[in-house]
């Protein structure tokens, strides 16, 4: 058995006392943070004072109980909760590798429904309390979990500082797979900070090496990055097309859904619109993410404004509305909401919404978000109308086959 590093719990999890204080009282969020924020002082005080804590006299442990058993029976967070207490009571001295794996359940079930500040501290719990020699794959994965979620949140130096730890410690491990994922991570710190060439470089590298080695989770995401900077380099086609490749050779659902969410933004702005409902009619119908959900709701909000679709737009605006939304989410959906009051003569409106997200944009570091905020304010300012030069129909468009595999797809969901 491991000895451990022992240290008073300190001030910890202050993530889960500012969900406390934003919730209301009574509300599923209050309950779900409090069982949240008991059980991990719990595993803090456990490991720091020893295994008199879980005792079954403890009060620590029946609050903490008490807390859990007030979230709904079918929360996935009951179960992992209520297992991670058990464990401590069944170990007779501290032993955090039976733990950690359950926080770090934990803090996924965090990521996944869009609480990415209490996922942080969850899985930074995991990196707190593990040791490289013991625990090497779970801490390399849970630094990646936490590079995401901090570029997520427009933390960018927090992520890129994350991503490098990973990445050294992948190293160390000899773990090929996770090394191009942290290499994918940090190429996507520089996607968002605006430098598209060193990026597009590096996950060009990244493709390549994760191809010959026979990684294909890694090569998958490596396209699908690729398709973003694609994107952002004014590349549609091209976008969509690395894209749909990486979604053949994709494994795992939830980067399938992020994948599909960007096929169908990439439809909207080429005016291809059946195409674009098409791949969020398929996101929609197979989604289990909070913050996939919520990116393509903002992407339906973007295609009812191109489309001209004024009674759809009012209605996602309604539903949004007031929303906590993702940083980058939000700026997308405050420039998007603004391209449509712009289009349907509200200009004034319009103006007030891409103020907001320029003033979002900058204060998270998204240059590219920052850029199309300032461009569209100066289109607005000089009355530029956008002309798509598009046509209606090409059949030598290189995304023809993307367009003909989404319908297949979504055909198949309409069932």
């Amino acid at each position: 058995m491991r000895q451990l590093r022992t240290s008073g719990p300190g001030l910890k999890h202050l993530p889960f006392f500012e969900a406390l204080a934003e919730a209301g009282e009574g509300t599923p969020a209050f309950h779900a943070a409090t069982a949240g924020l008991l059980t991990l002082r719990l595993v803090d005080h456990w490991v720091a004072i020893g295994p008199v804590m879980v005792e079954p006299e403890s009060a620590s442990v029946s609050s903490a109980r008490a807390a859990i058993m007030t979230l709904p029976a079918n929360d996935p967070q009951r179960e992992i909760l209520i297992g991670l207490v058990n464990t401590m009571q069944t170990l007779r001295e501290v032993d955090v590798q039976p733990v950690l794996p359950r926080i770090f359940a934990f803090a996924g079930t965090l990521e996944r429904r869009g609480s990415l500040a209490l996922a942080v501290d969850a899985y930074e719990c995991v990196i707190r309390l593990g040791e490289e020699s013991f625990d090497g794959e779970l801490l390399i994965d849970s630094y990646l979990r936490a590079g995401y979620c901090w570029r997520a949140l427009g933390s960018l130096p927090e992520a890129e500082r994350t991503y490098g730890i990973a990445e050294k410690m992948a190293k160390r491990c000899r773990q090929p797979a996770r090394i191009f994922r942290s290499r994918i991570g940090l190429a996507n710190v520089a996607v968002a900070r605006g430098n598209l060439p060193n990026a597009d470089e590096m996950l060009g590298q990244i493709a390549l090496e994760s191809s010959s080695a026979r990684c294909r989770s890694e090569h998958a995401m490596a396209l699908h990055s690729r398709s973003v900077v694609a994107q952002r380099r004014g590349d549609l086609s091209r976008a969509v097309c690395l894209s749909y490749d990486a979604l053949q050779i994709m494994d795992y659902s939830s980067e399938r859904d992020r994948v599909l969410n960007d096929i169908g933004a990439y439809f909207i702005v080429m005016e291809k619109f059946d195409a674009a409902r098409d791949a969020l009619l398929v996101l929609e119908a197979t989604t289990t993410l909070e913050t996939v959900r919520s990116n393509a709701q903002v992407n339906l909000l973007a295609l009812a404004a191109r489309s001209d679709d004024r009674a759809s737009f009012e209605k996602l605006r309604e539903r949004l509305d007031g929303r906590e939304l993702l940083p980058e989410t939000s700026v997308n959906y405050l420039i998007e909401s603004a391209r449509g009051h712009w289009r349907f003569g509200q200009p004034d409106l319009a103006t007030v919404l891409l103020e907001r997200a320029r003033g979002l944009a900058k204060a998270h570091g998204l240059n590219r978000s920052l850029f199309e905020s300032e461009n569209m304010l100066l289109e607005m300012a000089t009355e530029l109308h956008y002309v798509s030069n598009q046509t209606a129909a090409d059949i030598r468009d290189p995304a023809a086959h993307v367009i003909q595999g989404l319908r297949l797809m979504a055909a198949a969901v309409a069932g």
